[in-house]
């Protein structure tokens, strides 16, 4: 049987990944937010049947077995080190915290309890396009090495109808926040470092 599944976070992902989840079988048991207005909107909207604004009351809830973090990066850590604490499996999107300390608390929990799942999520490795890309580096079809990487972000702008994370530094947000952590992971996964070194 598959865990039930509770959700921090109430963003655009939340709407792509609750379908998804559901489609391969699992079940969303509760969903959070900071206010409790948008928790019940969005519970409305994807039909989760619980919905709150205090994290403890995911975390502890019977039915839920794993933790799928997607909120601002400021409560990362902070859910991810209680959930392990407690015996919950952990995805948690990128960043890992807003600084070193708050990635390693996180990578401590999680090597404290290795019967649990912890991952942090870096979910654009697994597209299709960048998979070939990969593959073909690693077969040198551009060559033995890499002098220049380009890397061109073209997005629309960050700034809502109305104040959140996303504009605020000191939560987490922020294009490199943002964007940034998406292409450092894809050059660092996609490239090998030996190529990029020049050795």
């Amino acid at each position: 049987m598959l865990p039930g599944i509770g959700l921090f976070g109430t963003g655009n992902l939340v709407s792509v990944i609750v379908p998804f989840l559901r489609e391969k079988g699992f079940k969303i048991e509760a969903i959070w937010s900071r206010t409790l207005s948008e928790a019940e909107r969005v519970s409305k909207e994807l039909n989760i049947p619980f919905f709150t604004n205090k994290i403890d009351d995911v975390l502890l809830r019977k039915d839920v077995d794993l933790i799928f973090i997607m909120c601002s990066p400021n409560l990362h850590a902070q859910i991810a080190v209680k959930a392990l604490g407690i015996g919950k499996h952990v995805v948690c999107d990128k960043p890992a915290g807003l600084c070193q300390q708050e990635a390693l608390k996180m990578v401590r929990a999680s090597q404290y309890y290795p019967a649990l799942i912890s991952i942090l999520n870096h979910s654009l490795r697994f597209l299709p396009a960048f998979i070939h890309m990969k593959k073909c580096l690693q077969d040198l079809y551009v060559g033995p090495k890499i002098h220049v990487i380009d890397v061109r972000v073209h997005m629309g702008s960050l700034i809502h109808t109305q104040y959140d994370w996303l504009c605020d530094n000191t939560m987490g947000g922020g294009v490199i926040t943002l964007v940034g952590k998406y292409r450092g992971s894809l050059i660092h996964n996609t490239i090998l470092w030996e190529v990029v070194l020049g050795k």
